[in-house]
């Protein structure tokens, strides 16, 4: 029992560092809505293509639909931990970058209250923002007015909103579960913009910073239905549901005309500053279904659909360059013999999976997708039901039609769920 408080203790102690720590490289389409949905996969799912709904293992957590929390064995106690460390290389007409990133992912406790409810308790980001854009206008450009002349534009993002979750989940009976996730989104979004004239001194350059700083409460739904098929198969079907949710949101807005003069020098001058303390940000529902087969503990396949009405979304009273999203997933794992004790490659959970999704972007008329591929392990420690997750993606967001930028990523993620005991009495000699 010990130890079950030093990792809550461990939770507490160190989810402020883990929430402000939240960052992503460098996205020019963070820009847009709540920043860059965050994936809800953990270590095993996030092999799978992030298959979810119809995932139910003892042994992993899966918050994406609360109702797989009551698949714990009753004396279980999950423990997981999970960085991503992500490489991005952004292309636009003849122009390439590459940003490199390494951030935690989620941390996230398990355990059973009664032979039929399960609970978790975590933190993981909901969405993130970082970009750093800079636009120059010089002679010979279309824009370009010789009345102004030499412009230079900068457009940063940061921040990000966070989401501390409680998920619970109760076993009707032995084929039925439903379960619900409690979620705390908070967190701060801040864009600016600049506007600088390079050689005009006689006009004023500006700066225009719109903060949004979220905290408010949110639910998730979810349930599964699992059924015994012949020849050892394992049939489990899934579905999850949002509704609508209204976040409460302050903004704070600020515009400044910077001022060069030759007594005192550069200073500012305030041209609007508001704070808007009751505003709000609309989040549209979600609704999603998914199912894995399962043959004994050898194999498994399964894959997931949702889809999200972004075009009702709303913040504060405005919409966004925002159309409906949807996303589909499939994956498959394979596991030799996890008795074989004299080979440890046979006890190695081989996995792969993909993702394809209509982003919720539609930018110049194009609506922006996202796909990819994945493959992993879960090295599972020797003597102990605890495992080591590896998994790597390689993916796909945009386009270079339209003067559009197109996103080539890998992402490394590596995580430890430790498996232990709760409420077992130690014996002594």
């Amino acid at each position: 029992m010990l130890r079950k408080v030093q990792y809550l203790f461990f939770i507490i102690l160190f989810l402020p560092h883990l929430a402000a720590g939240q960052a992503d490289n460098n996205s020019p389409y963070s820009r847009f809505g709540i920043g860059d949905i965050a994936h809800h996969s953990f270590g095993k799912n996030r092999a799978l293509g992030g298959i979810s709904f119809g995932l139910r293992d003892p042994n992993a957590i899966v918050i994406a639909n609360p109702a797989s929390l009551s698949a714990r064995d009753t004396m279980s106690f999950l423990f997981e931990f999970g960085v991503i460390g992500k490489s991005t290389e952004l292309s636009s007409g003849n122009l390439t970058d590459r940003f490199d990133d390494i951030n935690f992912n989620h941390l996230a406790i398990a355990f059973p209250i009664t032979k039929r409810l399960g609970t978790s308790i975590g933190i993981i980001p909901y969405s993130n923002q970082n970009y750093n854009i800079i636009s120059t206008i010089r002679e010979g450009d279309i824009l370009y007015n010789p009345a102004t002349g030499d412009l230079d534009c900068k457009y940063i993002g940061e921040g990000g909103i966070n989401q501390f979750f409680i998920g619970n989940a109760l076993k009707l009976n032995k084929n039925l579960s439903v379960g619900f996730n409690f979620s705390y989104l908070f967190g701060t979004l801040e864009r600016i913009r600049t506007l600088s004239f390079v050689d005009r001194y006689d006009f004023y350059n500006s700066k225009y910073s719109d903060k949004t700083i979220i905290g408010d409460i949110k639910f998730d739904w979810g349930l599964q239905y699992t059924a015994n098929l012949k020849h050892d198969l394992e049939l489990t079907v899934g579905a999850i549901f949002s509704s609508n949710t209204k976040l409460s949101a302050k903004q704070e807005v600020l515009q400044e005309n910077i001022v060069y003069s030759v007594d005192p020098g550069i200073y500012t001058d305030t041209v609007q500053n508001y704070t808007d303390d009751n505003g709000h940000i609309f989040l549209p529902g979600k609704i999603g279904a998914g199912f894995t087969l399962k043959k004994g503990d050898k194999l498994m396949i399964g894959a997931d659909y949702y889809s999200q009405n972004w075009s009702d979304a709303r913040f504060f009273g405005k919409s966004d360059s925002l159309k409906n999203a949807n996303t589909i997933r499939g994956g498959i794992e394979f596991l030799p013999n996890s008795r074989d004790l004299r080979n440890y490659l046979n006890s190695i959970h081989y996995r792969i999976g993909g993702h394809y999704s209509n982003t919720y972007l539609q930018l110049s008329g194009e609506q922006i997708t996202d796909f990819g591929i994945s493959f992993g392990l879960g090295l599972p420690l020797r003597g102990s039901k605890s495992i080591f997750n590896i998994a790597f993606e390689l993916g796909q967001r945009g386009t270079l039609d339209k003067n559009l930028i197109k996103e080539k990523y890998g992402i490394l993620s590596f995580s430890l769920t430790l498996y232990d005991f709760w409420f077992l009495k130690p014996k002594f000699d």
